[in-house]
């Protein structure tokens, strides 16, 4: 597969994954804001942004919040742009792109531009919009191939979640909201009803140890290092590059949460989440290094 290609499958399974992990964010902390008046909008919108790493000095209302993090096609860190950006690598392998993956997130990218932050209600907005990259999502599993193309979307949106999850942790929703803040996390993973199946009570060491260490939980950062492995691994014996550099980034990330398990130290968890969200960011360079490099231009001479 040429390198352009297999950057832009890897960079739509990212871009995906923001988008939806931004908008559970957006819809769940919007909600928690407006039930929860113990905590000052101002900080309850700072907080929010700066574990995005988005500005926040003119961010003080839950309103001003949402249109925020809803964004613009110019800003690939807010929902709008994540999913514009998701959309433009779709066309540049529109011809190695099942029509029905294309015109599911050509959908989704029409649903918010027609006046969503307009809408009344931001959270039934977000739903609105986390059911139609859920319909893009359907459509990547029920039609691709299981091919190069699929191995980089796959990577790519694993390695996005590991960091997405992270972000969400270090919002601190059980610091800061202490009684309601460990269930809206969970909600803002899509992992309350999975985590109630444990039998746990949702206090805040509980739901960060769970949203890190979970092996069966597919949002959880262990099955989300797991899932980067197998996609590398997929790509070798596909015939990728034989990253040495490559496979043990991604080898340590998932090692170091797997034999971790069992852990309760709060402390312990922290330094997992910052360890695992580095380790995320070398692997990125390695799978850039290993894939997308460009070889240079030849020149002939006669």
């Amino acid at each position: 597969m040429l390198s352009r290609l297999a950057e832009s499958f890897y960079w739509i399974g990212r871009y995906l994954e923001r988008a939806e992990g931004t908008a559970r964010l957006l819809a769940e902390h919007y909600h928690l804001t407006v039930e929860d008046r113990s905590v000052p909008d101002a900080v309850a919108a700072a907080v929010v942004l700066d574990a995005l790493t988005l500005t926040h000095d003119v961010v003080t209302t839950p309103a001003e919040l949402v249109r925020s993090l809803l964004g613009d096609a110019a800003n690939p860190s807010t929902v709008v742009g994540s999913v514009a950006a998701a959309r433009e690598n779709a066309r540049s392998v529109r011809d190695a792109l099942p029509g029905d993956v294309f015109e599911a997130l050509n959908g989704a990218h029409l649903t918010l531009t027609r006046g969503l932050t307009a809408a009344a209600s931001p959270g039934a907005s977000m739903h609105r919009v986390l059911e139609r990259l859920m319909v893009v999502n359907g459509a990547i599993e029920w039609t691709m191939p299981r091919d190069e193309g699929h191995y980089f979307l796959a990577l790519g949106r694993a390695l996005e979640r590991i960091d997405m999850t992270a972000r969400l942790l270090d919002v601190r929703h059980d610091v800061v909201w202490p009684d309601t803040g460990p269930v809206a996390a969970l909600r803002s993973a899509a992992g309350l009803s999975a985590f109630l199946r444990t039998g746990e009570a949702p206090s805040g060491e509980q739901v960060r140890e769970f949203l890190v260490l979970d092996p069966t939980f597919p949002r959880s950062m262990l099955h989300s290092a797991q899932r980067a492995e197998a996609a590398v691994r997929g790509l070798q014996t596909l015939g990728g590059v034989d990253d040495g550099e490559l496979v043990r980034e991604v080898g340590l990330m998932r090692s170091r949460l797997e034999f971790a398990g069992g852990l309760h130290d709060p402390a312990v968890i922290d330094q997992l989440v910052h360890d695992t969200q580095g380790s995320c960011v070398a692997t990125a360079a390695a799978v850039a290094e290993a894939y997308f490099r460009q070889a240079g231009t030849i020149v002939w001479s006669h």
